[in-house]
């Protein structure tokens, strides 16, 4: 031990870690990992972008044991909630969306518009110049599967 009782290192006994996480009061992210495969693996998308998405955040889990950034953890729930009415409904008013998903017309606004945004520019607007449209454009364009 040097300057005042602090520890120069540490190591973890790797037969514990279950114990660590519990311990610390955390999930394991094995665990966390496989609840969002589940939740993945048990929804199904009508259009193809969407089911592309899926894909690729199933595999995404996967092969890199973390969850993407398109895909976190924290708002993966309410992610599927939007995109499965995205999906299926024909208005995305950000308000009305957030209200039918959250009761709240500002929850999507603050929390994961900007995810949904990224996903619709990755998986459906791959190649248009995004640039000349608004969020609130994309938004109410991408019902139809296209941008006008």
């Amino acid at each position: 031990m040097k300057n005042g009782n602090l520890l120069d290192k540490i190591w973890l006994n790797k037969e514990n870690i279950k114990k660590a996480y519990l311990e610390a009061g955390r999930i394991e992210i094995q665990k966390t990992n496989n609840d969002l495969i589940q939740l993945l693996e048990n929804i199904k998308f009508n259009q193809t972008w969407l089911e592309d998405y899926r894909n690729d955040m199933i595999n995404y889990i996967k092969e890199k044991h973390k969850p993407n950034n398109l895909f976190p953890a924290k708002f993966a729930k309410d992610i599927l909630k939007v995109l499965q009415i995205i999906d299926t409904s024909k208005e995305n008013l950000k308000r009305v969306l957030s209200i039918k998903c959250f009761g709240d017309s500002k929850y999507f606004e603050k929390n994961i518009e900007h995810i949904i945004i990224r996903i619709i520019k990755i998986y459906l607007l791959n190649g248009y110049n995004q640039e000349e449209y608004t969020n609130d454009d994309i938004l109410l364009q991408v019902r139809n599967n296209k941008i006008s």
